[in-house]
């Protein structure tokens, strides 16, 4: 059997911040839109991570609803979903068109989709029960609407596919269950398919080649991956298996597990956060984990029962991270953002399984 492989990871960029992002939103340019929980702000940067411009623009978490930012494939236009309203504005912050709605309830609220020629934008909007729209952004209007089973105890997130004409969206409740949808339109209509088969999972991503779309559990269960277009489940790996390696962290007093989130790096790997803050690598075809990526400056610590740093073997009950959110950008880096407040983005290397 092949040795499990760490592959140390240098820090190609890194920002520092007076606190993280709520929010980061990738641009196609290979840049980003930052919006913060306390701060009205919203800061563009560019790819290097240098700071591009800083406006206020209401981006702020109110009510304990995340004010959620989008832009467009083109960078032409950026959406603003808050507790009230869903605001388009010009790749300047130039307000261009606002829908007012009933607040979202703590917790609640939605992301906003733009089609891949940006002819059109979707956003959910809390009414009697929560609504999709589709607006047509050359003029703003809102050409569709289509009520959805909920009514305010969910967050959407909407997710592109290899498709260009069809989209997911996918609605976590809180401890509640999760449910996706496939979203398939034209010009002139749109339709609306639940994804019963994906219940209770956790958005990845898609592989490059677009064959396959990789969720998490919601709790304890299998990584699960889907096909695409059929989205019919092809293979799982149950968290017995992928931690069945020769682990340096035995001493907790419960075992280390995925922290939602999964993610395809290439069309062969995929990545695994963990609650202890590791990142492992496992095969697509043998499902399988074969390595573990150690990005420059991100410790893994022990803690105590007292919740303290500890190097005592016999007194640790725990172990916790300095990575708090794992993103891949649109140039394939590895995107975290750190404990200390800063973002950061490691080159990732070709990584292959080696022979077993």
């Amino acid at each position: 059997m092949a040795a499990f492989r760490h592959i140390s990871l240098p820090i190609s960029h890194k920002l520092s911040l007076p606190q993280n992002p709520a929010g980061i939103a990738m641009l196609a340019d290979g840049g980003y839109l930052l919006n913060f929980s306390a701060k009205p702000e919203v800061i563009r940067l560019n790819a290097s991570l240098q700071e591009v411009w800083r406006k206020d623009l209401q981006a702020q978490t109110t009510n304990y609803v995340t004010c959620e930012v989008s832009a467009s494939p083109d960078n032409s236009l950026i959406a603003l979903s808050g507790e009230t309203s869903v605001r388009i504005t010009d790749h300047n912050g130039e307000l261009l068109w606002q829908y007012d709605h009933a607040p979202w309830y703590h917790f609640a609220g939605s992301g906003c989709f733009f089609s891949a020629d940006a002819k059109f934008m979707w956003f959910v909007s809390p009414e009697e029960q929560d609504t999709l729209h589709r607006v047509r952004l050359s003029d703003f209007t809102i050409m569709d609407s289509y009520p959805l089973e909920n009514g305010q105890v969910c967050a959407y997130n909407f997710y592109s596919t290899p498709d260009k004409n069809k989209f997911l969206v996918e609605t976590p409740a809180g401890q509640d269950s999760i449910t996706f949808y496939l979203v398939t339109f034209s010009d002139e209509a749109m339709t609306v398919e639940e994804l019963t088969q994906c219940d209770d999972r956790v958005a990845g991503n898609f592989s490059p080649d677009g064959k396959t779309f990789i969720t998490g559990p919601h709790y304890s269960e299998a990584i699960q991956l889907f096909s695409f277009p059929g989205m019919e489940k092809t293979a799982e790996l149950p968290q017995e298996i992928l931690f069945d390696i020769n682990d340096q962290y035995k001493n907790a007093e419960d075992p280390d597990d995925i922290n939602y989130i999964v993610l395809f790096i290439n069309n062969h790997t995929f990545l695994v956060f963990t609650r202890f803050g590791r990142l492992l690598l496992a095969d697509r075809d043998t499902l399988s984990c074969f390595g573990e990526l150690l990005p420059e400056g991100c410790e893994i610590r022990a803690y105590n029962f007292a919740g303290e740093p500890t190097t005592d073997a016999a007194a640790i009950v725990d172990y916790g991270g300095d990575i708090i959110t794992v993103r891949i950008n649109t140039q394939g880096q590895l995107l975290i953002t750190h404990r200390s407040g800063e973002v950061r983005v490691y080159e990732l290397p070709e990584i292959k399984k080696e022979a077993m």
